[in-house]
This record gives structure tokens, sequence and C-alpha cells, in this order.
């Protein structure tokens, strides 16, 4: 028939099909495709199915036809429950708004709105001969979970589908199995192509039972398809194994031969791109894919993950679930779960037979058989709406909501075949706090219903990383498409926002740790057109810290010491090299694990310029572990890559390297064993040593010129050691001792010793030469009572005023010249050095944070009530903020009685003239007490120095 006539037979038929589609609702109201039917359908027939026996039934509503589609518009006082529509024809259920009104009346002023062609009651229609329901082979009481997903009541509305093909990608089946070999169509075997597909493993097989066992034929058992298509593709050998062009091969075999859905009950741990472009294909040629998520929850343990191909965006991933509806630890977990159904089955077995089978692989071909049966009912469907229409009808076991056990929850047939779809199930989203999470990796179907519709999602990145949305619009061909807007939120801040222009858009978001926000929405608000749209969800890993280092000579650097570091492989082919320089001879051992399945680490090491050693022995998962290496001073490469294959894909998962290096460390200070052999020491210098033997002894000496204060640190001792430090002077007699105790450090502090010779001996109560003892030696010569200032800019001036008494230290022997003076100190040597004469403190100045037992407080007192220095306006003195040089200048000045001099021009390249110091400093830089720097600048607001002022003060003060 050529194309324009077949056209206009469907244009003529199609007013009846819709009609025929709307009549067929008065007896079970089947649900129209997911997305497009009202739920008040589904409501009315259940009302209605409530009325007692015997009673004369009221009509399911009203069939209403507008002449021209057209014409359809709203209808006072009346509730639509249902639209069909097309080009051809517009009819609708409808029924009155108000359950009281006259019906009668209300269909006679429908009648009589324009456009409308008839209006007329919806009555039920009945079957006219009893039907069978319940299938009569003899081994059906053994399929317990056909009931826990709901199939017996599924079949009371549909049980077969012979109008699409299933294949089954599997070890094959057995051809001449009495209960499935009316149900096979040809299949091809791509393990050994000159032969059928026959199965010599017996996996297949159940397969095939559990989705077509030919069903009411009375033998053995049934499938949840009674008459079927199966297709059989062996691409899995007698042992289960085959490889992933074969099994690619198998779904293009499946795809390009006609099959619309394929089953595989097989699974990797690793991504590859050349399985998602063949996923992509079958999407695209209209053909749903289901596969098994894996069965190593308690093998793996955390590490496990949903194997490929079912954590591909557009498959249907199946988890297991036990009788009592809890998911089965043993099946794999993941956030590319879809749905959960029954672990335990009973099914074929080659031969002929029968036997119970369990898995993940057993649960996925339930759901390709309820996807069958969605298709016999509403043949127009997509595969993006088969997939939801399983997802909103199945049964919440775990947590509320999507879950990484069960995903959407438990397969239901029963309510697949018979429930109205949620045009969007996400909605209610409308803000923030209704966003809904998005699954990673799995792609979604929702609706904009108009310009001012707000779709908020929510997704937790599991590290830093990358949040890639692929965003698609499903507009009708030809159609224009609306612009749309995809941000990122992070908390309440926008952080990136996109526009879609062209009704498709990969957007890419740089992301944080935790939970991020997503908003799609119109860019234009008054947008009226309802738009469903397609949007997957992936995230990647950032680079961690140590890249790039894809090379030997980008290799990252480590410390030649025992440590754990954490990677991770963000790119294909990802290699991660590392290099460490031994300047110590010992024993280095490494091993690398991960945490998860889909990194099979390697382990590679070697010192430069020889060959690399590798290190592969274990599975996806499982730790690498070196052999214990003797190593010797030089510098050492490691590296570290995911072997799951040679161009492995970036992965959603770490590593972590543990390097534990001992150690064999020489003495570089031998000999000294003897106290005339003993080592020369230098002031603030770190010395290492080992103890060789029991009896071992390190002397150092220490040669001090003048009176000094002398600091010992000795630390880093080993765990289970303890070291002694006896000093003695050059009479070998014994100064002071100390021990290191269970610390394993000792610090001899603030020690002063007269000038001379001094040996400092150092033992252990056992020896130790794996890690290094430090002992570090620091003394200065003891000026004034102070060792900070011996070599000072400001000794003279620290030295004469501390001889005065106007100036002390802030610690044992320290008097910190180049801290920043603060108000209270400034204010105490000023009053030092003048000792003005005043009486208390005013009331009406007393400072909030400043007590009566303040160690400043008389000298503040004097210092406000003389004018010299003030507090601040909400009445505190903040005693412990530092001054500036401005501020110096002006506490001095007043204290000194010196008469300010307001300058002609800016004393200074960084003063200007009315600054509200300038006249002090002019007077004190014409004293001769202040200068500037080279350039003429004075930095009023830096922080002048306890230096600063004690050698400002003392040049005033002499004066």
């Amino acid at each position: 028939m050529r194309r324009d006539a077949l056209g206009s037979v469907l244009k003529r038929s199609l007013p009846a099909l819709l009609l025929a589609g709307i009549l067929a609702c008065g007896a079970a109201m089947p649900a129209a495709p997911a997305g497009l039917a009202p739920a008040g359908a589904a409501a009315a027939g259940k009302a209605a199915a409530g009325a007692p026996a015997g009673a004369k039934e009221e009509p399911q509503g009203w069939l209403l036809k507008w002449r021209e589609p057209a014409q359809a518009h709203e209808l006072r006082g009346t509730r639509v429950l249902r639209r069909q529509s097309s080009e051809a024809a517009e009819v609708w259920l409808v029924q009155p708004a108000d359950g009281g009104a006259d019906a009668s009346a209300w269909a006679a002023r429908l009648q009589r709105e324009p456009g409308v062609e008839y209006v007329h009651p919806n009555e039920r229609v009945h079957i006219l001969a009893a039907e069978q329901t319940a299938a009569d082979d003899p081994e059906i009481g053994k399929q317990t979970y056909l009931k826990q997903i709901g199939a017996p009541e599924a079949w009371k509305t549909v049980r077969t589908q012979t109008d699409l093909t299933i294949a089954i990608v599997d070890t094959g089946i057995d051809l001449d199995h009495p209960d499935l070999k009316r149900n096979l169509v040809p299949g091809t075997n791509f393990v050994q192509p000159n032969k059928p597909p026959d199965d010599d493993n017996g996996h297949g097989t159940a397969v095939a039972g559990v989705i077509a066992a030919e069903g009411d034929n009375g033998l053995g058992v049934s499938g949840i398809l009674w008459e079927a298509k199966l297709m059989p593709i062996k691409a899995l050998d007698s042992q289960g194994d085959g490889t992933e062009r074969d099994l690619g091969e198998a779904i293009l075999y499946a795809v390009r031969n006609g099959a619309r859905i394929v089953v595989m009950s097989v699974g990797l741990n690793r991504y590859s791109p050349y399985m998602l472009d063949i996923v992509n294909y079958a999407e695209s040629k209209g053909v749903l894919l289901v596969a098994a998520a894996g069965n190593d929850g308690l093998t793996h343990g955390d590490k496990a993950e949903v194997k490929y191909p079912a954590a591909y965006p557009t498959v249907l991933g199946v988890s297991g679930v036990k009788p009592d509806n809890t998911p089965d630890p043993r099946s794999n977990p993941g956030p590319e779960i879809d749905l959960a159904a029954s672990w335990n089955v009973y099914t074929t077995a080659i031969g002929g037979r029968y036997k119970k089978e369990e898995g993940t692989s057993m649960a996925a071909p339930q759901v390709a058989a309820a996807a069958a049966l969605v298709w016999a009912r509403y043949p127009s469907l997509k595969p993006y709406q088969v997939r939801e229409l399983l997802r909103q009808s199945a049964k919440d076991i775990g947590a509320p909501g999507l879950d990484n056990k069960s995903g959407y929850g438990l397969l239901q047939v029963d309510k697949a075949v018979t429930m109205t779809a949620k045009s969007d199930r996400f909605e209610p989203n409308g803000t923030r706090a209704s966003a809904k999470p998005l699954p990673a990796g799995k792609q979604v179907t929702a609706l904009l219903s108009a310009g001012s519709d707000l779709d908020w999602y929510t997704l937790d990145a599991p590290y830093d990383g990358i949040v890639t949305l692929n965003f698609e619009e499903l507009t009708p061909e030809g159609s224009a498409t609306p612009a749309v807007r995809l941000s990122h939120y992070t908390g309440d801040t926008l952080k990136a926002s996109a526009e879609t222009k062209l009704g498709s858009r990969v957007v890419d978001f740089a992301v944080k740790k935790g939970k991020q926000a997503f908003l799609i929405q119109y860019m234009n608000k008054d947008m009226d057109l309802k738009l469903p749209y397609l949007m997957t969800a992936t995230f990647s890993m950032a680079p961690d810290s140590y890249e790039p280092n894809d090379k030997p000579y980008e290799a990252f650097t480590l410390q030649p010491r025992s440590q754990s570091i954490t990677g991770s492989f963000h790119q294909l082919a990802d290699r991660d090299w590392y290099a460490v320089t031994f300047t110590q001879g010992g024993t280095l051992s490494l091993r690398v694990t991960t945490n998860t399945v889909r990194i099979d680490p390697e382990l590679a090491v070697q010192q430069a310029g020889q060959a690399l050693m590798a290190y592969d022995e274990e599975r996806e998962g499982e730790a690498e572990q070196s052999p214990v290496l003797t190593v010797s001073p030089g510098k050492y490469y490691i590296r570290v890559h995911n072997a799951i294959s040679s161009e492995a894909s970036p992965t959603v998962g770490t590593y972590t390297l543990k390097m534990d290096y001992v150690p064999k460390y020489a003495d570089p200070n031998e000999p000294n064993d003897k106290y005339y052999e003993a080592l020369m020491t230098t002031s603030s210098t770190e010395y290492v040593g080992v103890i060789g033997s029991a009896s071992d002894v390190d002397w150092f000496q220490i040669r001090l010129a003048s009176t000094s204060v002398v600091d010992l640190n000795l630390f880093n001792v080993p765990a289970g050691k303890m070291m002694k430090l006896e000093a003695y002077d050059k009479k070998q007699k014994l100064v002071f001792t100390q021990m290191t105790g269970r610390s394993g450090s000792l610090q001899a502090a603030n020690k002063v010793l007269q000038p001379g010779v001094y040996y400092i001996k150092l033992t252990a109560n056992g020896a130790f030469d794996k890690q290094y003892y430090r002992f570090k030696v620091k003394f200065d010569p003891l000026v004034a009572g102070f060792r900070d200032i011996a070599s000072h800019w400001s000794r003279d001036a620290v030295v004469e005023m501390s001889r005065l008494g106007i100036v002390s230290g802030t610690g044992p022997y320290t008097f910190e010249p180049n801290r920043p003076i603060t108000r209270a100190e400034a204010v105490a040597m000023a009053i030092k050095a003048y000792k003005p004469v005043v009486y208390g403190m005013p009331a009406d100045v007393r400072f909030k944070d400043l007590d009566y037992d303040h160690w400043a407080y008389a000298a503040i007192a004097k210092a406000v009530q003389k004018g010299w220095i003030k507090g601040f306006p909400d009445g505190t003195f903040h005693p412990d903020q530092p001054v500036t040089r401005a501020e110096m200048a002006m506490i001095i000045g007043y204290a000194d009685q010196v008469r300010p001099v307001a300058p002609l021009g800016n004393p200074f390249k960084d003063v200007g003239r009315n600054h509200w110091a300038a006249p002090m400093l002019n007077a004190l830089k014409l004293k001769g007490v202040i200068s500037g720097t080279e350039d003429n600048a004075y930095e009023p607001g830096k922080k002048a120095s306890r230096a600063e002022f004690t050698t400002i003060l003392y040049r005033v003060y002499r004066q």
C-alpha cells in the first residue's frame, strides 16, 4: 500500500480507534501511555466498581466527541476524566463536576455546546463467556515469586505478547524444551557461529523460562508471558564466559533482526565507551534493554557496584529481593538500580527439566517480561515511557523514594498493565524545599507544564568533580524548540547556568563534595506549552591533588617516609606516577587498595635507570601488595593505574597507596664515642644520630665566648627507648642531667652557663638504627639580662633603658625587640621614664576593659590624666592593641612635653601637613629624634615594635 493511501486509511479509522480505546475504559479503565492521561480516569473506574450487586449501574462517565480537535474548549460544570487526542479526532471522557447535578440536563446542555458532535453514556461492556485467567501448569505452585510481583493479577488483563520479539543474550536456550520451543523464534550463535544457539550451560534456559515458559499448557511451569517470541542469542560459552565484543555484537544482532526487548543477565565491572555506543544505538531504534545488577553484594561489601550494562543510563538495571520483600544482601547496590524483582525462581532447565535458580540474573527477565506486557497494552510507547511506567508502578520497599538497593521498588506487573502514569512523577518540586533527588547515571523523564513551572532536583556529589546534565526536549518533529535554562545552586548561591536553544544540551557543572541543587525552567516565563523532557545526570571525578603526574617526568615527589596517599583516576588511561628519593638504605613495602570494584589496581615500582616491576595478582576491587623490597640511596618511581583495561575510562572512586619505609640509618657524627672526639656544635643547628649498640655513646661540644643562655632539645627517640642527656664542663664535672622518659623527648631550656667549653653526652637504654634521634642546640649571649638583643640594632638603647629600670623583658631572658608594642606596654615605659605625679583616675574616664588589678592600670591612669593618651569612644582602652608609629610619636612627645610644631609642608612623604599627628612628628623630626626612610617615608600606620619604641624613648629621654 502506498504511504499516502495508508495515511488516508489511518485518518479515517483513527476516530473509531480512539473511541474504542475510551470504551475499553468502562471495564478495567486501562491506563493511557505514561504521562498522557490524568489519574481521574482510574479513580472513576474504581468508584464504579463498588456498586452493589443487582443495582442499576450508573454510566462510567459520558463520551463527548468534538467535530474538530481545534474546537475543543473548557466546559463549565464538567470534569474531564480522560482525553484521547489526535489530528483527526478529539474524544473526551467526562462527568458532571457536581456529583449531585441532574446528569440528563447537564448532558443536554453539553450537546448544545458549539463544536460538540455527540455526548452519550459510557456504559459497561461484559464478556460473553467465562475466561480462564489461572494457568494449569502442574509446577506453578513452586513459582511463588509470580504472586510476589503481581503476575497472576496481571494475567486477568494481559498475558501474551507475540507482536514483538524478546532477545535473550546469554548461553543460548534449550531449543527442544517442551515448555519453551513453541515460544522460540530463530536466533544465532556467536560462540560457534555454524551451530544453532543451543544451551550448553543452563543459564539462558532458566532466563527464558522466567520470561515465557508456555503457560496453561499442562506442562511444568508458566512464564510471566504465556505466549511470546523469544530470540536465543548465544554469546556466552558453556562456562558462562564471553567477550565484550560478542556481547556488543549480540545486542546489535537483536536490534537489526527486529527484537524490541533485549535482556542480559550478564555484567562487567568496567565502563566501556563501545558498549555505551551500542546501548545508545538500541535506544535510538526503540529497543528496550534490561540487565541484571550483579550478585557480589556480600563478596565485595561496600565496594560492590551495579554492573554494566545495567549501569548505563537507558538500561533498566534490576536488583534482587527475598521472598519477604527485603533486598537480598548479595544483590549489588547503587544509584543505577531502577527496579527490584524476585531473587529466587523456579524455572526451566536444560534437558527438558525444571529447577530452582537465584540471582539478579533471574530478576532481570521478570522485568523484561513485564515490559513486554506493558507494550502489549500500549504498543505506541517509547522505551523511556515503558521504563517510567514500570518505575511508577513499582512497590516502594526500601527507604522512601529512590534507594540504592531496590531503586524505585519491587516490580508490580499488575499495576504496570493497569495504572495511569503521572506525566511528571517528580512533582511537586517547584521549590528548593520540595526538590526531588536525581538518580546519578540514569535517564529520567519529566515535564515543564508552563512558563511558571520550576523543576528543582538534588544530587549528592560523592567527591569534588563535575556533574554533567544531558538534557533533551521532547518536542514534536518540526515544532519550535523553546529555550530552557539549567542552573546549578549550592545552598542559596547560584553557581552557574546554561541555556538550551536547540532542543538538547550537554552541560558540565563543577561541584564540591556534598548536596547540589539544579533548577530546570523556561527562559520565557510567559510560555504556555507543556514540554516533556529527558535528562541524565552523571558524575565524574575532579583531578586529585597530585595531578598532573601522568608521566615519569611529571611524577609527584613524595618524602622518604612511611605514608598513605589517596588518589583517583579522573581521565582516560590515567596513570599516576610518584617519585621518592631515599637518602638512607632500608626496606620498602607498597600496598594499594580501592573502595570500588570498578578499579582493578595495578602497582609498579622501579629504581631510576632500572626495569619496572609490576604487581597485579588480584581481582577487581582487591588490594595489590609488593614484596618487601630492599632499597639503597637513590631515586625510585612508583606507578598506580586501573588495570581493569589497558585504556580504562574515568572512574568514580579512589585508591589508597600505603608506603611502609623502614630506613636503616648510619650515624653521620661517628666517631664521637669519647669526649675528646665530641662533635663541635653550632647554635640553632639540628643534629641526628643513632645508637648503634647498647654501649654506644655520642658526644657533642659547646663553646661559649661569654655568659650565655643554652637550650638543648632531644627528640624523635624511638618508641620503647629512653635516652639520657648529661652536661659536663671542661673538667668533666657534671653540670646537669635529664632523661627523655616515655615521651621520647626532653628539653633542657634556659640554662645559664659561663664562658667556657662544655660537653654533652647522649646514651640510651638500648640500640636503635631504624630511626634517627634528633638533637638541637641553641645558645645566645646574655646581654643586659636578655638573650635576644646581642646583635640587634636597638641593643644600646635597650641596655641603657634596662639599666635605668625603664624597660623590662617579656619572658625568661627575652626582650622580643621585634614584637609590636601594646598600648599598655608603651604607657608603662613612658610612665617609668618620666614619673609624673597624679592622683587616681577620674570616674568619668573609667574603661570597660581595664580592671583595677590589671598590671598596667596605675600607669594608664596617670597617662590618661596627663593627656598623653586617650581611650576609645565606646569607653574601652584596648590595652593589648598594638601601637602605631604615629601613636608612638604622640605618646613619647606628650610624655617629654614636646611642643607640637605645625608644619609648613608635608613632614614626610606619606604624612600630609593635615595628618592628625603631623605637628608632633614635625617637632620630633626637628629635634632629630625621628627620621624617615631613604625616600622620606615614615609609615605612620605601621605597628611600632618594642625596639622602635624603646629607641625613640631613649633618644628623647637622653636629651
